[in-house]
C-alpha cells in the first residue's frame, strides 16, 4: 500500500493479509505506531514519483505482490501504474486518471449526469482572464484534495485577486503548489457524499450522507461532519441516488472498487448535480458510519476487492441514524484535551478519537478538510436528533477547550 492508513492496516491484519507499506517524508514517521508482525515498511524518497518507488522496491527485492492499493488521494494513479509492474491492475491507469483529474472526470460525465460547467487552466502562472464567467465561481486544483488551495469568487475582480494570491503562493513554494487549476461554476444547494462499492460495475451497498454544510464553508469556521440517512426510511431518495451514482460510475468505467462521491442536491427542483468522485474510502469517520449502519468495514471491502474477491451487498443492521463530526481547534494555550469520557457520556456518542497531541501544532480547521483535533461518531433516532446531538457535542467541546 502507498502511504500509511491505520484503518487499512487494521483491515489487512484482520483478514490475515500481509502488507508492505511504502512511506515517504510526507508521513510524520515518528507518529506512526510500531511495525506489526504482519507488515513491512519500505521508505521511498517520493511516492508521487514512480521511479523512486521502483528504486526502493528493487533495492529491497520486493517486486511481486497480489495487489497494489492506496487510500491516499494523491497516490491513486501511482498505485495503478505500479500495479501494472509488480502485480495486476486493481484499477486500470486510464480509469485511475478519471478519478483524479477533476476536469477530465466532468468531461467524461457531461451529458450522462448533470455536471457543473468548468474551464481548464493548464498553467496559472501564465493565465489571463479573457472570457466572462457565470459568477460566483470556484477556483481549485485540477487534481487536488481536501479543499486545499480552493477559492470562491463572486466577481471578476475577486477572481483576479484569487489568481494573484495563488501565484504568490506558487512563487514561494513552486515544488508544492499546484499550477494546473480549474474554474467551476458555483453550485447552490446541500452538499452530499455517497460511499460504497461496485462489483463488476454494479452498485452494491452504499450510504447517502448530507454534509452539515457545504465543505467550502470551512473558510468561515464551519466544522466538517455529516449525517447518514437510513436507506429503509428514505427509500425513494436512495433509489434516486442509486440510479445517478451507478450511471456515473459505469461511465467512468469503475468495475470493482470502493468509491467516495460528492454531489449537490437542489431542494427546489430536486436536481442532483455531480461534484467529484474518488476511487478510495472517504475520509474522517465516513467508514465508521458505514460500518455502524451495515456492519461491514469499507477498508476490508477494499482489500478483498483488490485481491479479486466478490463482495456483495449487505442489509442494514440497525434502525438508527448515524453521523460524525470533526472537533474544532482548541485554544492555542491549552495543554491537553479533555478526557474523552466526558464526550462519551453525552447522548448518542458511541466513539471519540483524538488526533492532536500537546507536542504538535494546533490544527487550523479553516485550512482544509483534513484539519481537526479529533472526531466523534454520533447516533440518533433520525437526522434531526443526530444534528442536535452533534451541535451539543461541538458546543460542549468548545466550552471545555476555551482556555
Amino acid at each position: 500500500m502507498l502511504g500509511y492508513r491505520k484503518g487499512l492496516v487494521d483491515a489487512c491484519n484482520k483478514l490475515g493479509v500481509h502488507s508492505t507499506i511504502l512511506i515517504d517524508p510526507w508521513e510524520d514517521i515518528s507518529e506512526l505506531p510500531a511495525c506489526g508482525d504482519n507488515e513491512k515498511r519500505i521508505f521511498v524518497e517520493n511516492l508521487s514519483k514512480d521511479e523512486t518507488t521502483l528504486f526502493s522496491l528493487m533495492r529491497s527485492n520486493e517486486t511481486n505482490f497480489d495487489a497494489v492499493i492506496t487510500t491516499e488521494e494523491y497516490f491513486v494513479v501511482n498505485a495503478s501504474i505500479l500495479s501494472c509492474i509488480v502485480s495486476k491492475p486493481y484499477i486500470e491507469p486510464y480509469v485511475a486518471v478519471a478519478f483524479r483529474d477533476k476536469f477530465y472526470q466532468k468531461k467524461l460525465l457531461r451529458g450522462v449526469v448533470p455536471v457543473t460547467d468548468s474551464w481548464m487552466i493548464d498553467d496559472i502562472e501564465n493565465f489571463v482572464i479573457v472570457e466572462k464567467y457565470p459568477y460566483p465561481v470556484v477556483l481549485k486544483p485540477v487534481a487536488g484534495a481536501a479543499t486545499s488551495y480552493t477559492y470562491i469568487a463572486y466577481s471578476q475582480e475577486e477572481l483576479e485577486k484569487c489568481i494573484e494570491l495563488h501565484k504568490q503562493k506558487l512563487a514561494e513554494n513552486p515544488a508544492e503548489i499546484p499550477r494546473s487549476m480549474v474554474i467551476e461554476r458555483f453550485v447552490y444547494g446541500d452538499e452530499w457524499h455517497i460511499d460504497g462499492w461496485v462489483l463488476e460495475g454494479k452498485l452494491q451497498s452504499f450510504t447517502a450522507s448530507k454534509y452539515n454544510f457545504p465543505l467550502i464553508g470551512i473558510r468561515n469556521g464551519g466544522i466538517v461532519g455529516s449525517v447518514t440517512l437510513h436507506p429503509e426510511t428514505n427509500k425513494k431518495l436512495y433509489d434516486k441516488f442509486h440510479q445517478f451514482v451507478e450511471k456515473a460510475l459505469q461511465k467512468l468505467r469503475l468495475k470493482n472498487s470502493v468509491f467516495h462521491m460528492e454531489l449537490f442536491k437542489n431542494d427546489e427542483n430536486d436536481e442532483l448535480i455531480f461534484s467529484e468522485c474518488a476511487a478510495r474510502v472517504g475520509g474522517g469517520f465516513i467508514y465508521k458510519a458505514f460500518q455502524y449502519l451495515y456492519d461491514i468495514n469499507l477498508y476490508e471491502v477494499l482489500v478483498r476487492l483488490s485481491l479479486g474477491e466478490k463482495v456483495l451487498s449487505t442489509t442494514t443492521k440497525t434502525p438508527q441514524c448515524v453521523g460524525w463530526t470533526f472537533l474544532p481547534s482548541a485554544s492555542s494555550t491549552i495543554k491537553s484535551l479533555p478526557d474523552s469520557s466526558l464526550l462519551m457520556n453525552m447522548p448518542g456518542v458511541i466513539e471519540v478519537e483524538y488526533s492532536w497531541n500537546p507536542d504538535q501544532e494546533m490544527p487550523d480547521t479553516k485550512l482544509d478538510t483534513t484539519q481537526r483535533t479529533g472526531q466523534v461518531l454520533i447516533t440518533g433516532k433520525d437526522e434531526d436528533e443526530v444534528l442536535r446531538r452533534t451541535k451539543d457535542v461541538l458546543n460542549y467541546f468548545t466550552d471545555l477547550t476555551k482556555n
